[in-house]
């Protein structure tokens, strides 16, 4: 079981190398995209903290990401791209953010994926059923996420309640950000954008389009009968300190050790960094620092 790790990171360097340093083995390449915004000296600090891994790809075209922004699914692709087009074998492809962490080992993430090979793990949800966003306020709402024009400067959200019609022929499917899909769906993806850049454009103009894009092109595929409605993580929405999601620390450790998911988010050495050693010492049976 070959896994190609694909990395959205926007700070904490140290902590992502942490992460790489975890999952990495011979069956496994990363492919890095750092936030425009971080600035440069944090993309060369990092790219000197990763020199020596040959199997780690720090992507050189970097998007300035927003939340909520399209950007952040330019950069998605770009990776996805990236891969497809070099020769790295792999039978899995998984999205991670920089402040994703492991909470299962990594022998145990290639037996989860090699028993249910074929299946592919996205949360996807169609927009015009009942779905945990219908009954949301304002632009988002389920469906006004993608029938009405939504623009964005920066930070800024500009929403226009204009009715438009969606692309043709397709059905609006909503989810987590984050999957793990199969080498043969990654392929699929990579094909169809390049093929239909109309129906990227429209996504261009959504709310959230990485909670939409993807999920609406897996859905719509013939990929759909192989999805397993589960993006493999486990994120505490709950208690927000202060802001959702919650940032994960020592307290939660019970928690994690008893999840059935494969990874967790978020956590943030500087604001509880004995987190990632309890799990790298009761998880993955990892003592030293490396």
């Amino acid at each position: 079981m070959k896994i190609a790790y694909i990395v959205l990171a926007h700070k904490l360097p140290v902590q992502l190398v942490r992460l790489i340093r975890r999952i990495e083995d011979d069956g496994t390449s990363f492919f890095i995209h750092m936030d425009k915004k971080a600035g440069d000296r944090m993309y060369s600090d990092l790219g000197e903290m990763l020199s020596s891994m040959s199997n780690v790809h720090l992507l050189k075209k970097r998007y300035p990401c927003y939340w909520g922004d399209f950007n952040i699914v330019a950069a998605t692709l770009e990776s996805i791209g990236q891969l497809v087009n070099s020769s790295i074998d792999f039978d899995y492809a998984i999205l991670l953010s920089g402040q994703d962490y492991l909470i299962k080992s990594t022998s145990q993430i290639k037996e989860f994926l090699q028993k249910h090979r074929g299946q592919e793990f996205i949360e996807s949800f169609a927009l015009a059923s009942e779905n945990r966003w219908t009954n949301l306020g304002g632009c988002y709402r389920a469906l006004n996420r993608v029938q009405y024009w939504h623009f964005r400067f920066r930070s800024q959200h500009f929403y226009l309640p204009v009715k438009r019609r969606f692309f043709k022929g397709f059905e609006p499917y909503g989810g987590s950000q984050w999957w793990c899909l199969s080498r043969e769906c990654i392929q699929y993806i990579n094909s169809f954008v390049m093929n239909n850049p109309r129906f990227v454009n429209y996504f261009k103009s959504v709310f959230i389009p990485d909670e939409l894009f993807f999920q609406t092109v897996v859905s719509n595929s013939h990929f759909k009968d192989c999805i397993f409605d589960d993006d493999l993580r486990y994120v505490d929405w709950e208690h927000p300190n202060p802001t959702p999601p919650a940032i994960l620390c020592k307290s939660d450790f019970d928690t994690l050790v008893n999840s059935p998911k494969l990874f967790a988010r978020k956590f943030d050495i500087t604001r509880d960094a004995e987190i990632l050693d309890i799990i790298d010492q009761k998880i993955l049976g990892i003592y030293a620092n490396i």
